[in-house]
Order: C-alpha cells, then structure tokens, then sequence
C-alpha cells in the first residue's frame, strides 16, 4: 500500500472508531431521536409486505451487527488474525456494555447486544480470512511451476 492509500485507510479506521466510540458512550440511546420514525418506517414497510416478524428489535440487533463488522475487519487486519479480531470485538463489546450498566445511567447494557456485535466482528474477521485465503491461493498458484 503506498503512503497515500495507508494515510487514508488510518483517516478512516480514526474517524470510525471515534464514530463508534460516540455512539457507544453517548449518555442516551442514539436512536431516541428518531425512535418514532423508526417505527414509522417499519410500519410502512410491515404494509408493503415487510413480514410483521421484523420490528424494532429485529431491526436495532441487525444495526449493532452491521456497527461492529468493521471492528472485527480491522482488528484482523491489525493483528493480521481473524480470530483476534473475532475476540476483540466481544471483548470491546463486553467492555462498552458493563460500562454503559455501571456508569450512563440512560443506558443499559445488554447480552444480546454483546452477541450482536460480536457477531458483526466476527463477519469483519471472515471477510479478512476469506480474502487472505483467496491471496494466498493466487500466490501459491503464481509461485508453482508449471501452475
């Protein structure tokens, strides 16, 4: 990578986990603001045809997963191991959610939250696995004789 393309990647993974940091520590649940547009929104989408099974919950889980993905993304990266990565995002996750239980008193940590977001790091770490496992069998490919 040249020095260009390193500095933006590190601009980016800054301001994601300054992002991240903000939305994990902010005094009050982030999605207050906007909790009956929300659930609005699903309700439109429960009329056109949005299965009824999918609300508020279903749609909060599935945003601490997609959060987290670029934790276990780049803490592989980072440590150059996706099981790493995989347990530095349950291991953030478990910190935040204590936290949030000992000391915003708004908020309140929770275990399905810890698995949600360590789910969404450990399909950043398999994203890393599978494209270091598709580099590494190109090389070997490159690097047989005859190959």
């Amino acid at each position: 990578m040249n020095t260009r393309s390193h500095r933006i990647a590190v601009a980016l993974a800054a301001a994601y986990v300054l992002a991240l940091a903000l939305i994990l520590f902010w005094p009050t649940p982030v999605d207050r603001p906007v909790d009956g547009t929300l659930n609005e929104v699903i309700r439109w989408a429960h009329r056109h045809g949005v299965p009824r099974a999918i609300g508020y919950h279903q749609v909060e889980f599935t945003s601490n997963i997609a959060l987290f993905v670029p934790m276990g993304y780049l803490a592989s990266v980072w440590w150059r191991n996706s099981w790493v990565g995989l347990l530095t995002g349950c291991l953030i996750s478990c910190c935040v959610e204590l936290s949030q239980t000992l000391f915003l008193p708004h908020r309140v940590g929770s275990g399905l939250d810890v698995l949600a977001n360590t789910t969404g790091a450990g399909v950043g770490a398999v994203i890393v696995y599978i494209a270091e496992r598709r580099l590494r069998s190109r090389r070997d490919l490159v690097e047989t004789p005859g190959g």
